[in-house]
C-alpha cells in the first residue's frame, strides 16, 4: 500500500474518533441525494495491479441530520489485458459529526459491497473517514480516504475519492408552532387597573389613583387661617383696613362647612378690669357682625369669649405694646381630606 494513503487513512481515522459527539451536521432530514466522484485505487500487492482511477456514482438518503444512507457503483477499466475491469457494488452508512475542522465537517462511513475483479467475485467490506464543505442548501464537496477489505481472499486496497454531493428539493418545512392560547383578560368595569375579582371599591371615578384593593387614595391636610384685628384706644369699632382679612376668614368658612369660628376680644391694661372686660366683648361681637351682617356667616357658627386684660400680648407698659393687645384674634384649623389623582 501507499505510504502516504495509509498516513492519510490514520490521520483521518483519528480525527473522526476525537471530534465524535452529538450535535448538528450539514445534512437535512428527509432529503436524496445523488454523489458523483472521482476515485483513486491503490491495489493490494497480490492483486498484480498498479494504481488506478475511475468514476463512481452513488445515490443517498438522510434519515437525520447525521446519519445517512447510501448506495454507489462504480466500474473501473484496469490497465491490461482489454478485459480486465473492476465492478463494485457497495451500500454504505455515513454518520456526520458536529465538533468542526474550520469550515469541514469530519464524517465517517462503512458498509457492505460486492466487487468481481476479470474473473473473480468477491464480498467487500469498505471503511472510510473524510471531510465535506457545504458550498450552498444544495451542494457540497467531500472527500475521503476508504479501505476495501475483501472477505474471500483478504485483499486490502485503499483509495481516495472526492466529488459533490447534490441533495433534491427543498429542505423539508419545519412544523409551524402550535398557537400559545391566549389568556381571557380579567374584567375591570370601572378601569382603575384592579380587576374586579379583586375590587373592594367598585365604580371609583377614573380620574382617582387607586390602591391594590381599588379603592380610591386619600390624602389628608390640614388647613389653617389666623385673624387679628386691631382697635384704637377704647374703642370698639371695627377699623376698614382689617376687612380684607375678615372676608379671607369668612371665605375659608364657607369652604369648609363644618367649622366654626372662636373669636377672642382682649385690651390694654389701662382702666378697671370690670372695665375691660365689658370693652373685650364689645370689640369681639363688632366682628362677629360683620361676619355675619357683611359676609352672611350664620350666627350659630360663631362662637365670642371676652377675656379683658388677662391674655396680653406684650407688655402694657410701652405704647406700642399696650397697642398690640387691643385686639380681637381667631385661628381656624381643619383637617380636609381629598382624592389623589391620576
Amino acid at each position: 500500500m501507499n505510504r502516504t494513503c495509509k498516513t492519510a487513512l490514520s490521520l483521518l481515522l483519528a480525527t473522526s474518533a476525537l471530534t465524535a459527539a452529538s450535535g448538528v451536521a450539514v445534512a437535512e432530514e428527509g432529503q436524496f441525494y445523488f454523489v458523483p466522484s472521482i476515485q483513486r485505487i491503490d491495489f493490494d500487492s497480490g492483486r498484480g495491479q498498479d494504481r488506478e482511477t475511475g468514476f463512481t456514482l452513488g445515490a443517498g438518503y438522510d434519515f437525520t441530520n447525521k446519519l445517512s444512507g447510501e448506495i454507489n457503483v462504480f466500474d473501473m477499466d484496469l490497465d491490461g489485458a482489454p478485459d480486465d475491469e473492476i465492478r463494485h457494488y457497495r451500500a454504505d452508512l455515513l454518520y456526520s459529526f458536529d465538533n468542526k475542522i474550520g469550515s469541514l465537517t469530519p464524517f465517517i462511513a462503512g458498509g457492505l459491497g460486492h466487487s468481481r475483479l476479470s474473473q473473480n467475485e468477491e464480498t467487500v467490506l469498505d471503511v472510510a473517514a473524510g471531510l465535506k464543505y457545504q458550498i450552498n442548501d444544495r451542494v457540497e464537496w467531500r472527500t475521503a480516504v476508504r479501505k476495501y477489505l475483501g472477505m474471500d481472499e483478504s485483499f486490502h486496497d485503499y483509495a481516495l475519492e472526492t466529488g459533490f454531493v447534490f441533495r433534491l428539493g427543498a429542505k423539508p418545512a419545519p412544523a409551524a408552532p402550535a398557537p400559545e392560547p391566549v389568556a381571557a383578560a380579567p374584567v375591570d368595569s370601572d378601569g382603575d387597573g384592579v380587576p374586579d375579582s379583586r375590587d373592594a371599591c367598585p365604580d371609583t371615578p377614573r380620574t382617582h389613583r387607586v390602591d391594590s384593593r381599588g379603592c380610591s387614595i386619600v390624602l389628608e391636610e390640614v388647613a389653617r387661617i389666623d385673624l387679628t384685628v386691631q382697635f384704637d384706644f377704647d374703642r370698639s369699632v371695627v377699623k376698614p383696613e382689617y376687612m380684607a382679612e375678615i372676608r379671607a376668614l369668612a371665605d375659608f368658612m364657607k369652604a369648609n362647612t363644618d367649622v366654626a369660628a372662636v373669636l377672642e376680644g382682649h385690651t390694654d391694661s389701662v382702666g378697671t378690669e370690670a372695665y375691660n372686660q365689658a370693652l373685650s366683648m364689645r370689640r369681639v361681637n363688632a366682628v362677629r357682625q360683620v361676619l355675619i351682617d357683611q359676609f352672611g356667616i350664620a350666627a350659630s357658627r360663631i362662637r365670642v369669649e371676652g377675656h379683658g386684660e388677662t391674655r396680653p400680648l406684650a407688655s402694657n407698659d410701652t405704647a406700642e405694646g399696650r397697642a398690640r393687645n387691643r385686639r380681637v384674634q381667631s385661628v381656624i384649623s381643619t383637617t380636609l381630606q381629598r382624592y389623589e389623582q391620576r
